[in-house]
């Protein structure tokens, strides 16, 4: 069977920065309504079978109710209600032969995917409050071109590339990532997940770094931009003496600020560095691990995270191949 699994983070979109700031947020019947699109694309694409994870809000369950256009079945896994449920389904739908896998949600959910299933073959669908790593498209042409690939309408070499992955090595812990930015923020709690106080920026380091993007990478793109598909990244040091260089960035939906720097560097892959403590490391925009005053965390990019469907290049190749034609 041609299986694309489902994954929705129901907190995407909903933490404390779309209070701070001026963002919307993406409510459950929306996210039902986009889920569902996404189901008849990824049937109509060539899926026969829909593996899906259930969630706290029970969103893509609700959302597939009564469809039939192709086999649905539910991972065995009793939600948790927080980031671990995505790296679990992700974990379990890389033993489920899924050859492609819609997720719903910010940078922090793909980064639960990714930290599940490293070799995953995933189509992004922002519904978050970061959505520098996701996509904003119509979600039945995110379906559709889910579809094509998991059926191999389209092949995975063709229409997808391997996205880049911030690797983290902090003492002797257990390896971690993120896939757009690794922030040292001042503080020694985590508290609040989500990063909204700039004057606390310390160090950072992003891998992608776009003129397109909102949130703490577009720090990153006005001084020196890194696509996507580009090598490398960026080191960025923090200032807050106001004394050297500033620039001025779009840090939320809605909201510029203006953002101290005291040195900045391009990064090639591979290349090692090194972040001190004392702070808080965040990682895709969260705090998630207290650095003390002799701890440090060892970083380096390199492109070896989950396959990216790019989705037009997946249309336009099934259109090339005939897909979409009927009749003589």
């Amino acid at each position: 069977m041609s299986t694309v699994g489902i994954i929705a983070s129901p907190a995407a979109g909903k933490d404390v920065r779309r209070l701070v700031a001026n963002a919307g947020s993406v409510g459950d019947v929306d996210k039902i309504a986009l889920i569902r699109r996404a189901a008849v694309g990824a049937a109509e694409g060539g899926a026969t079978r829909l593996l899906v994870l259930d969630d706290a809000r029970h969103l893509v369950l609700r959302a597939l109710d009564g469809f039939d256009d192709a086999k649905v079945e539910m991972l065995d896994l009793e939600p948790m209600g927080s980031g671990r449920d995505s790296v679990r389904g992700a974990e379990a739908m890389a033993q489920a032969d899924v050859g492609a896998v819609l997720v719903f949600g910010g940078d922090g959910t793909n980064r639960d995917v990714a930290r599940g299933w490293a070799d995953a073959v995933v189509m992004p669908v922002a519904v978050g409050t970061n959505n520098v790593f996701p996509q904003h498209i119509e979600t039945t042409l995110a379906g559709l071109a889910a579809g094509l690939v998991a059926s191999g309408a389209v092949s995975r070499d063709q229409a997808s590339s391997r996205c880049k992955v911030i690797h983290v090595q902090i003492d002797d812990l257990t390896p971690d990532q993120a896939l757009v930015d690794l922030v040292l923020v001042d503080g020694d709690f985590i508290g609040s997940r989500a990063v909204w106080h700039t004057e606390d920026l310390r160090h950072a380091v992003f891998s992608i770094a776009e003129p397109g993007s909102v949130g703490l990478s577009a720090i990153g793109s006005v001084l020196q931009a890194v696509g996507r598909d580009e090598a490398g990244g960026l080191e960025v040091r923090f200032s807050h003496d106001h004394e050297g260089q500033g620039v001025r960035a779009a840090v939320s939906p809605g909201t510029f600020e203006n953002i101290g720097i005291a040195a900045f560097s391009r990064l090639d892959d591979d290349q090692v560095i090194t972040v001190d403590g004392p702070g808080v490391l965040a990682f895709d925009g969260e705090r998630d691990h207290v650095l003390g005053p002799k701890d440090s965390a060892t970083v380096t990019i390199r492109r070896d995270g989950p396959w990216v469907i790019n989705p037009q290049a997946a249309i336009d190749i099934a259109t090339s191949n005939q897909f979409f034609s009927i009749g003589g």
